[in-house]
């Protein structure tokens, strides 16, 4: 950065010192309460949640029931081992003890489950912001973390990803450059956020959007075709797209390719050099807050597309960015970021930081082996997806539920998504459930 005009060298460093701020693993001062082993705690350890008394969590009032207490205690009770994530690789069950065990929670497609360390540095977060402390420069700290975390995982350089709070802002951006009078090729029953920005574009006459069945997207790519938009796996059922094949088919006829990767990032191991675009929201299988997404972009396509979101935060030197003409954007990826969600971005570190020392691979094992277990009880096919569809069994959320199984109801099915925080109990209770 020694290239750099000196007022943006100063933010840096001081965005540094933050950044050491934020990630320090050296654990409070606190007492740790410990406990004997649990054959449900996957940790089969001390309690990882032990809580305050009645007294320390309220100040007034009545005092709550004794089972409420754990709901409603302050994570600051959580123990110092399991606070933040521990530099070095981590196994299955050594990541699995930074959650709340035994949750029975089997919706990671709607959304992830925070880490103690992710809820801790949101809880922090929210406190330093209570007491007037909260710091930009802490925040832009994280971002920065986050980036290169992301960039890690996905295999691309730092310059190359943007930074935002939802998959449809960077959606609308590649929407508003298609080149006018081509045609958008989407998946069918793609999710709205990553196809609607299209659609509304092609009402008005702009392009041609054609909705074409997953598994004919490559054969569909022609002359004429500008763009192909697709979800690496599909919100509605899992379904994994040939990405392979639709990108290999979309470059020979010098078309963009956009993925959707949101329900596949921190599972599927992903090389994002392969497409246009790779969007993002970091808050399913990154396990990140809602309001931390990423867009990386192939180097080329930096500047082709409009940064409609033009902002303070895009600026070229940050902390200069705050006021008046001329426009002064980043000449990299950062030129598309927009302005951020503070607090998610601070427990985004941590859950990025979980997954990249757990392993994208690892996780592929363990998620996608738990998912197949169950599609073999079920007597359905084996499909390289953690996320399953399954049809045809009358009230099948509500029999989840009775076991303490959380699912949701997609399309015609109650769909299941296994993750890192799963288990093979999970598997055969749900298995039972649905089979009963």
């Amino acid at each position: 950065m020694n290239d750099q005009p000196a007022s943006h060298q100063t933010n840096d460093i001081a965005a540094v010192d933050a950044k050491e701020q934020l990630m320090s693993t050296e654990p409070p001062n606190r007492e740790i309460h410990t406990g004997p082993g649990d054959s449900r705690d996957r940790g089969g350890g001390a309690s990882l949640h032990p809580l305050r008394s009645a007294h320390d969590t309220f100040i007034g009032g009545s005092v709550p029931e004794e089972s409420e207490l754990r709901r409603l205690a302050c994570v600051c009770g959580i123990e110092v081992t399991v606070r933040a994530v521990q530099d070095g690789p981590l196994t299955i069950n050594e990541a699995q003890r930074l959650f709340v065990p035994n949750s029975g929670y089997l919706d990671t497609a709607t959304y992830g489950l925070p880490s103690y360390p992710t809820a801790v540095a949101v809880s922090e977060g929210a406190v330093e912001w209570l007491h007037g402390e909260a710091s930009p420069l802490v925040y832009h700290a994280a971002i920065t973390a986050a980036r290169a975390c992301f960039a890690r995982i996905v295999g691309v350089g730092e310059s190359e990803v943007a930074i935002g709070a939802t998959t449809a802002g960077f959606v609308a951006a590649i929407a508003n450059s298609v080149p006018r009078g081509t045609t958008v090729l989407v998946s069918e029953d793609e999710f709205s956020s990553a196809c609607w920005p299209f659609l509304a574009h092609a009402q008005q006459g702009h392009y041609e959007v054609k909705i074409v069945p997953l598994d004919g997207l490559a054969e569909a790519v022609k002359a004429g075709v500008s763009l192909v938009v697709v979800s690496a796996a599909q919100s509605i059922d899992g379904s994994v797209a040939d990405l392979e094949a639709i990108s290999s088919a979309a470059d020979a006829h010098g078309a963009w390719t956009m993925v959707d990767a949101t329900q596949a990032v921190g599972w599927m191991p992903i090389d994002a050099r392969r497409y246009t675009f790779l969007i993002c929201h970091a808050y399913k299988f990154l396990g990140a807050p809602r309001g931390a997404a990423f867009m990386a972009i192939r180097q080329e396509a930096i500047s082709s597309i409009l940064a409609i979101s033009a902002n303070w935060y895009a600026g070229e030197v940050l902390w200069d960015s705050l006021y008046g003409a001329p426009l002064r954007l980043a000449g990299d990826a950062r030129r598309h970021d927009t302005s951020p969600a503070w607090l998610a971005w601070l427990g985004a570190v941590p859950a990025l930081k979980l997954i990249e020392q757990v392993g994208v691979n690892v996780i592929n094992r363990h998620d996608v082996g738990l998912a197949n277990k169950f599609r073999e009880g079920m007597n359905m096919t084996p499909v390289p997806s953690p996320i399953v569809s399954v049809r045809g069994i009358p009230k099948a959320k509500e029999r989840l539920a009775a076991r303490g199984l959380r699912a949701s109801v997609r399309g015609d099915g109650v769909r299941l998504a296994f993750h890192l925080y799963n288990s093979s109990n999970d598997v055969d209770m749900a298995i039972q459930a649905l089979r009963q």
